[in-house]
């Protein structure tokens, strides 16, 4: 008896070190993204560029930790950090679900304004009340939050005719054809789209932002220890500090 409860017992305390030990991926650690100009700016056959690209390659290069990053459309980048094969992901706005599933850092990498763009010739006017726009033929990109106010609206029904586009530039595009009368997007994000799409004067912004919202890199909890996650916002928050953070972001925006 005395036996089986030294071998019980054992079994808890190693069970207690399971629990708490994080697993560890072997090799860098694996970061999924998406394209989204001109914060990351993904191109056949190139590099991937863009503010956040240089941003989260600076930090973990001053964490000393490598890392590997892998770019795919939006759902699937989603989809994979869901499972053992991706470690993070960036960027992505916080909500109740979210903080349960992943490790959100305390830093945001992102903070931007969401509007209404339209057509160059279009004459529909924007308060920035969302349910102004209950009816009308408005684009959103497939799995994207817009903030929590765009977003609740749409979860309780309240915008009857959206268009759903793939990728932002797809979404740009209906919206160039005459498909859709709006879209909502970034407002940094959608005018680098139209530069890409040589259409900065097809298209304009009207009313106020609907929301400012902040965006994070996230951490998978099933394969990043939190110790990674502290190491990132200490990182983050020096870098702030020294001006490096500004000299970044200095460099894609003036």
């Amino acid at each position: 008896m005395k036996r089986l409860f030294v071998h019980v017992l054992l079994g808890v305390l190693l069970g207690v070190v399971v629990l708490r030990a994080a697993p560890a991926r072997e090799g860098p650690l694996v970061l999924v993204s998406f394209d989204y100009p001109p914060f990351m700016e993904v191109r056949p056959g190139q590099p991937a560029t863009g503010i956040m690209v240089e941003l989260v390659t600076t930090i973990f290069a001053r964490m000393d930790q490598p890392i590997e990053l892998q770019f795919y459309p939006l759902a699937r980048s989603l989809s994979l950090i869901d499972t053992p094969l991706a470690d993070g992901f960036f960027t992505v706005k916080k909500n109740e679900e979210r903080e349960q599933k992943y490790l959100f850092p305390r830093e945001p990498l992102l903070t931007q304004d969401f509007v209404i763009f339209v057509r160059a010739d279009s004459r529909m006017m924007f308060q920035g009340n969302v349910s102004e726009l209950a009816d009308v033929r408005l684009g959103v990109v497939n799995k994207v939050s817009y903030g929590a106010i765009f977003d609740g609206v749409a979860a309780r029904g309240g915008l009857h005719r959206l268009e759903v586009a793939q990728t932002y530039e797809a979404n740009f595009r209906k919206l160039l054809a005459g498909r859709m009368d709006a879209l909502v997007s970034s407002r940094v994000m959608g005018k680098a789209v139209l530069k890409r799409l040589n259409a900065l004067d097809k298209a304009k912004v009207i009313g106020p932002p609907i929301e400012t919202t902040q965006s994070y890199l996230i951490f998978n909890r099933n394969t990043v220890a939190p110790e990674v996650v502290t190491a990132f916002d200490q990182t983050l928050s020096n870098m702030r500090k020294d001006g490096s953070l500004r000299r970044i972001r200095d460099k894609y925006t003036r």
